[in-house]
């Protein structure tokens, strides 16, 4: 056992309510961003999709990255997930509501218009109130591909804990929105049998 003298004391307090004060500003000051616009060409590639990744505060891997990037590049000719039409002021709020609708992690914005120029969701926001707004917001999920998972079961028997149970499991994402579906196995000790099924993840 230690004593700490009055001096030390105040200053551990000192140190310890800075490093609280400094992690509440950071907080404060790099909330996360959920919908990021970009230009239609930069949505289309890895770098731009981990522009948005790190603006939602969401690390993806890079085959992630890659496979969000081919999906927004697949949809250039056809309708994105959701197109929005509405008046200026009300730009930024639509998007929101539609990325969390659909349960995204984060969203990307990008002007068809301009294919080549980021858009500027502020200046769109001072357009005339009449103006109609036409932009294409790409919903990202940042789900693997392919999970997999080991399940250990410990029981305490006559004060010992003791493994009766192991299994193993693998499951592919079936849905964007991460539902997945696999297969489980394993082996019963106390029973000495082996067990096999089918997993579902949502």
């Amino acid at each position: 056992m230690f004593s700490l003298t009055k001096r030390q004391a105040a200053i551990l307090l000192g140190v310890v309510l800075l490093v609280l004060g400094g992690w509440l500003l950071w907080k404060h000051f790099n909330q996360p961003e959920p919908v990021t616009p970009l230009s239609q060409q930069q949505a289309e590639t890895p770098a731009g999709v981990d522009i948005a990744a790190k603006n939602a505060h969401i690390d993806m891997l890079q085959s992630q990255l890659n496979e969000a990037a081919q999906q927004i590049a697949e949809l250039k000719n056809r309708p994105p997930n959701t197109i929005i039409k509405t008046v200026p002021v009300k730009v930024i709020e639509t998007v929101e509501v539609e990325r969390k609708k659909s349960g995204a992690d984060f969203a990307i914005v990008t002007d068809p218009a301009s294919p080549d120029k980021p858009v500027n969701l502020e200046e769109v926001a001072k357009l005339p109130e009449g103006t109609t707004v036409n932009l294409n917001q790409y919903n990202v999920f940042a789900y693997r591909k392919v999970i997999r998972g080991v399940n250990v079961f410990p029981v305490l028997d006559s004060g010992r804990v003791k493994v009766y149970e192991v299994t193993v499991d693998v499951s592919r994402r079936v849905t964007k929105d991460g539902k997945y579906i696999g297969v489980a196995a394993g082996y019963d000790f106390k029973h000495n049998k082996a067990k096999a099924g089918i997993r579902y993840s949502f």
